[in-house]
C-alpha cells in the first residue's frame, strides 16, 4: 500500500525555484530518509506535505487521496516531529500528552491507556510529573515523538528530530525509531542533513537544489 506519493511538484517563490518536478514515493512499513543540505528545498517540501503551502504543479497524495480537498482528513493520520520544540513547557510531561489527546478528541479512557504505554516505551514514566521545560534535550524530544504517536498515526514524520543532541542521545532515538518500525509497523519519514541518520533506514532520498538526485 501506497502511503505518500509525491508526483512532479514544482515550487518557485518568485524567480527562485525551490522544487524541480520532484517525485517520489513511500510505502506501508516503510522507514524512509529525505537527506540533503541546507538550502535543498527540504522545509519546503515539508510544508507541501503538511498542507501549509500549495505546489505550483504537481500532486501530494497520502493514502491514495489527494492531499489537496482532503487535508484536515489526512492530517488525522499522520504524526509530526517539528525541528523546534512545541511542548508546554508550563505542564508536565504527562500534562503535555493528555492536553494533545483532548485537543484531538481522544476519549479519556483510550488516551490514558496509550499514554501509559507511551511514557513506559519512551522510559519517561518516572519523569511523568516534571515540567517539560526540565527535560533534557533527549527527553524533549522522545517525548514529541511519544506525544506524536498517540493518536497511532499511519506515517511519523520527523524534521531535523535529532539536530542538536549529543551522539549517543542521537543513537538511542534512531534506535527507538528502527524498533517502531519492526514493532509497530509504522512507516517513518526522516528529514534530515545529518548522514549518520540514514544507517538503518531502508530508503534514501536526496534532495539537492530542488531535485531529487
Amino acid at each position: 500500500m501506497k502511503i505518500l506519493e509525491v508526483e512532479n511538484i514544482s515550487k518557485s517563490y518568485g524567480k527562485l525555484k525551490v522544487l524541480d518536478n520532484v517525485s517520489f514515493s513511500i510505502s506501508q512499513g516503510d522507514y524512509v530518509a529525505l537527506i540533503g543540505k541546507n538550502g535543498a528545498g527540504k522545509t519546503t517540501l515539508l510544508n507541501l506535505l503538511l498542507g501549509l503551502a500549495n505546489p505550483d504543479s504537481g500532486s501530494i497524495k497520502f493514502f491514495g487521496k489527494n492531499l489537496e480537498g482532503n487535508l484536515t482528513h489526512i492530517l488525522n493520520y499522520i504524526g509530526i516531529v517539528f525541528q523546534q520544540h512545541t511542548l508546554d513547557f508550563d505542564l508536565s510531561v504527562k500534562k503535555n500528552l493528555i492536553f494533545y489527546a483532548d485537543v484531538h478528541g481522544m476519549q479519556r479512557k483510550v488516551s490514558y491507556e496509550r499514554i501509559q504505554r507511551l511514557l513506559k516505551k519512551f522510559e519517561l514514566s518516572k519523569f511523568e510529573n516534571y515540567k517539560a521545560r526540565n527535560l533534557s534535550g533527549g527527553m524533549k524530544r522522545r517525548l514529541e515523538i511519544a506525544r506524536a504517536l498517540l493518536k497511532e498515526p499511519k506515517i511519523l514524520i520527523l524534521d531535523e528530530a535529532t539536530s542538536g543532541l549529543d551522539p549517543a542521545t542521537r543513537e538511542q532515538i534512531l534506535f527507538d525509531l528502527k524498533e517502531l518500525v519492526q514493532e509497530n509497523k509504522i512507516t517513518i519519514l526522516t528529514i534530515t542533513h545529518l548522514k549518520s541518520e540514514i544507517t538503518d533506514v531502508n530508503k534514501v532520498i536526496k534532495l539537492e537544489k530542488g531535485k531529487i538526485v
